[in-house]
């Protein structure tokens, strides 16, 4: 009998999981609305905040070992729901789903544990929460919180700011709640972590790069981070503790932070899930850890080897557009894959397509990974591709130029 994996999200930076899964031997079903990568086996097109429907569409199903929600939020809770229905090896546990997806309860489970934290305030927008949010140190940021991919995030200079800011949140709020946080200052970073038994088995972290304010989306991820010793040893303790907390035993874990001026460590967000924007490619060239194929191996109930190797410089950069227009043309892109530093570059967007400027994270054109023997090695490369791969609109006629 064939193994089959359900992978909630089929959007373009969902391919590795599907590759990975495929070269693992699983079959893959693909649940999105409207999937756009062509590399599963089956095709679901129903909402992933839908697990009674999907449940309902695939009865009887003796095949299904595993349920997977790379790259995004939206499906983590019907992951749990399914893992339970169908009772299959590897169950989300809630306690891990609700920090995940609401960023005032990871919030609170920062402060139980006595964690590096900063000045909050949530809830539905009325007087009390904008009272509470009056009282904070400022700059600060609203977002929604169960928002995700940096939609509907807006900073605020200062109190008067907050209507406005809390219209931009709210409307990207499932549950119509926002959070305002303190603003802190450092260095962003995303940690992607493997963990068995409880235990970080191996985790990464990368220095990410962000756009300007309003908008806050990363624009880019270089690998590893130059982290204090200090700081990297808080860092395991941290996900450990944090782990204990929500329940969460097994699988992969994706938290931003923020190393402050203080040297600090700040945990801003987490999610029991793969990380998105070309990370799991990035991590592999990196120290030679799938943490795709972890993730699948995860979810289908078996062992996950985990040998790192000393780190190499890696690099991934998003594509991106600063203008809205329609897709003429791609120049270039044989080119780029050629260069030896580009060890991957995937294009998210075709001729005739409708191109968004970057104001969230679903709105990128593509990634590359760049991999060297430096930093400045990759920062070389990068520019090269600035220089070489050209995204053309028709309203322009000009090459867009990348963030």
């Amino acid at each position: 009998m064939s193994h089959t994996l359900v992978v909630l999200g089929g959007s373009d930076h969902t391919a590795g999981t599907y590759q990975r899964a495929a070269k693992l031997g699983y079959r893959t079903i693909a649940v999105d609305p409207r999937p756009s990568v062509e590399l599963a086996d089956e095709y679901l097109t129903i909402s992933t905040r839908a697990p009674e429907r999907i449940a309902a569409a695939l009865p009887d199903r003796s095949d299904i070992v595993g349920v997977l929600c790379p790259g995004n939020d939206v499906g983590l809770a019907a992951r749990a729901f399914l893992t339970r229905h169908w009772k299959l090896a590897d169950r989300l546990p809630e306690s891990a789903v609700v920090p995940s997806v609401d960023k005032a309860e990871f919030r609170r489970v920062c402060t139980r544990l006595g964690l590096p934290g900063y000045g909050w305030a949530s809830g539905r927008p009325g007087p009390d929460v904008l009272d509470q949010a009056r009282h904070l140190r400022y700059p600060a940021v609203v977002k929604p919180v169960d928002g995700s991919g940096s939609r509907g995030v807006a900073p605020c200079a200062g109190p008067a700011g907050l209507p406005r800011a809390f219209t931009e949140a709210l409307a990207h709020s499932p549950t119509g709640r926002v959070l305002v946080e303190e603003f802190v200052g450092g260095t962003p970073l995303t940690v992607e972590a493997l963990v068995l038994a409880g235990a970080v088995i191996f985790h990464a972290v990368s220095e990410r790069t962000l756009t300007p304010p309003p908008f806050f989306v990363t624009s880019s991820h270089l690998l590893p981070a130059a982290l204090p010793p200090e700081a990297d040893a808080a860092l395991v303790d941290t996900l450990t503790a944090v782990c204990a907390e929500i329940g969460y035993r097994r699988g992969p874990l994706t938290v931003d932070a923020v190393l402050g001026h203080d040297g600090l460590l700040y945990p801003i967000d987490l999610s029991v899930r793969t990380g998105g924007n070309g990370l799991p490619e990035a991590i592999e060239s990196a120290y030679g850890v799938d943490v795709a194929g972890a993730a699948v191996a995860f979810a289908a109930g078996e062992d996950v080897p985990c040998e790192p190797r000393p780190p190499r410089p890696t690099l991934v950069r998003l594509l991106s557009s600063d203008r809205a227009g329609t897709m003429t043309g791609i120049e270039g892109a044989a080119e780029v894959r050629a260069m030896p530093e580009v060890i991957d570059l995937q294009l998210f967007t075709e001729p005739g397509s409708r191109v968004e400027p970057f104001e969230r994270a679903d709105r990128k054109l593509g990634q590359v990974v760049f991999s060297g023997g430096s930093v400045a090695t990759l920062r070389a490369a990068e520019s090269a591709v600035r220089a070489t791969l050209r995204f053309r609109l028709a309203e322009q006629d000009l090459p867009v130029p990348l963030p």
